[in-house]
């Protein structure tokens, strides 16, 4: 429902500037360093969505709005009883405003001028300029709100053995236990969102470190009585009290309690519920962050849901970086208080590992590193490899990618004794991709890339000089006809400039290269790109290279 939220005046974001969530989407990642503010923006999002927290706290903050968009409910509602209001009708108005935007203000917050109730702020986007009529509006807004829960799960969690009792999930994990043995052990409730469900997602990220076969709830004796513990049994192996496992197995859990079987509850079926995840990262190894990260944003996309995460982990930033319904924020604590900025470029996001104190050599983790141009030869690279190669190793943990920068090639070399920048230093094991830039078939390369080459053909390390002038080139005309939905009479030649090619059918494509990757890449085929130059032959030998590194 909300497509922006803003506030000001709570506890580190002071009361002369806005904070705004600018854009909301289905996974939303707020990144900052310890104490940076990061669970009271989660608590302004909690207030925002959930009733009973808002009335708990409004009087801690200074102003909080959020932005929703217009529909033809709220039209008539502020039509009701009118043929019109000035010029305006309820259709001709609706033609107008489809697609905008209304600013709501929640009222008796610290600085509010409303006691109660909200109050509806037409932000001059919207033509309706009366705002006792604009008021109407807010019915439709009202009754939608209400249907909301916030789940949140606190950094601070654990699932422990427990009392028979009614019990609800609670933010720490309390309520775990008996939430399984309700599903288990009532008739009233269906035991294979537990025994199917549940088990399957748990598998499907935990897999292949580990693959359970089944998940049970039994009776424990305890000084003071008896309890309910939950038990896992992993292949080949004894079964395992919970109680008895990681931090990490346990966080897993609880995050897919939330998502999967809180829904079925009674209480909580034909709402919508929005979750808020602080510091998931906690006890778990990077591989498994990233694994978790991908079902919860898969998850979120598949059922339009809104995810809040908190972390100051940097594997969530490659995670979600290129994801097109992912936003990520970062959250710095200033002398004067705190800050937000929506991550929007790759500088954004280098100044977020700064940040973070993340080191260079953190890259090691991965076996191996693919040295790309920029981020949208990564997104094209990755989406080749998926559809020619069947790819099964992930990226941060078989491979990686890092940016050289263009002209910046020519500080770089593929020798360990150089006074330029060594990439064997970096990792032992690399690969190259490089545009040509050749606008002609005699074209020479330049001397950086010819001296590339020959380092790397030197070392039997693999080097993608591309065929055309540049990556985009292998671009099939089919993928641009199917997102841009025209007929186009010809492709893009192996030595067209691209940008050319492309500013009739997506504007500003030189300064928007990584969105217009993340969209075409839906509609690149194995059939659409077999034609295309030297590309799977090349695609297939840089598959052999990564294969070759986690061997």
């Amino acid at each position: 429902m909300f497509t922006g939220i803003q506030f000001s005046g709570y506890k580190l974001f002071c009361e002369e500037n806005y904070i705004k969530f600018d854009k909301i989407t289905n996974l939303n990642v707020i990144i900052g360093k310890n104490n940076s503010g990061k669970s009271s923006l989660l608590d302004v999002i909690e207030m925002a969505y959930d009733e009973t927290s808002f009335e708990k706290q409004k009087r801690q903050i200074g102003s909080i709005k959020v932005r929703i968009p217009m529909t033809k409910d709220m039209v008539q509602d502020i039509f009701s009883g009118y043929r019109s209001i000035g010029e305006w009708n309820a259709e001709n108005y609706w033609e107008k405003v489809e697609g905008r935007n209304a600013l709501i203000e929640f009222g008796a917050t610290k600085n509010s001028k409303n006691s109660k109730g909200y109050f509806a702020i037409n932000t001059g986007n919207i033509p309706l300029e009366n705002e006792s009529y604009f008021q109407r509006g807010l019915y439709d807004f009202k009754e939608e709100k209400q249907n909301y829960i916030f789940r949140r799960l606190s950094a601070e969690r654990n699932i422990v053995p427990e009392k028979e009792m009614d019990l609800e999930l609670s933010s720490t994990g309390e309520g775990a236990s008996n939430l399984v043995r309700v599903f288990l052990n009532d008739s009233t409730y269906d035991e294979r969102v537990i025994e199917g469900q549940l088990l399957s997602a748990l598998n499907e990220i935990m897999y292949p470190e580990a693959e359970f076969e089944s998940i049970r709830i039994q009776q424990i004796k305890m000084n003071d009585g008896y309890a309910w513990e939950i038990y896992l049994k992993e292949k080949g192996r004894e079964r395992v009290p919970l109680s008895k496992s990681g931090s990490g197995i346990k966080t897993i859990i609880l995050v897919l309690l939330n998502l999967i079987v809180v829904p079925r509850q009674p209480q909580n079926i034909g709402k919508t519920i929005v979750y808020g995840f602080e510091e998931l990262e906690n006890n778990l190894h990077p591989a498994m962050q990233r694994k978790l990260f991908d079902y919860i944003y898969e998850f979120a996309v598949e059922n339009n849901l809104n995810v809040f995460i908190t972390t100051h982990s940097h594997v969530a930033i490659n995670t979600f970086f290129d994801k097109e319904k992912a936003c990520i924020y970062h959250v710095v604590k200033e002398n004067e208080g705190a800050s937000l900025k929506r991550i929007e470029s790759y500088i954004d996001k280098t100044e977020i590992l700064d940040d973070l104190d993340i080191k260079a050599s953190d890259i090691l983790q991965a076996n191996g590193i693919i040295w790309v141009e920029g981020p949208s030869d990564r997104i094209y690279i990755k989406k080749w490899l998926e559809i020619f190669c069947n790819n099964q190793f992930e990226e941060g943990k078989h491979y990686q990618f890092l940016y050289y920068g263009g002209r910046l090639l020519s500080q770089y070399s593929a020798e360990e004794e150089t006074d330029l920048i060594s990439i064997i230093t970096t990792n032992r094991n690399a690969a190259i991709v490089m545009d040509s830039d050749k606008r002609y078939q005699a074209a020479p390369l330049n001397d950086t890339k010819k001296r590339i080459i020959e380092e790397f053909d030197k070392l039997d390390m693999f080097c993608w000089v591309t065929k055309g002038k540049e990556i985009e080139n292998y671009i099939p005309k089919e993928a641009v006809e199917s997102m841009s939905g025209k007929a186009i009479r010809k492709k893009c030649e192996k030595y067209d400039l691209f940008p050319d090619y492309i500013k009739s059918y997506y504007n500003n494509f030189t300064n928007k290269k990584v969105p217009f990757a993340n969209e075409i890449k839906d509609y690149i085929t194995e059939k659409n790109s077999l034609p295309m130059l030297d590309l799977k032959v090349q695609i297939e030998k840089l598959y052999k290279s990564i294969k070759k590194w986690n061997e």
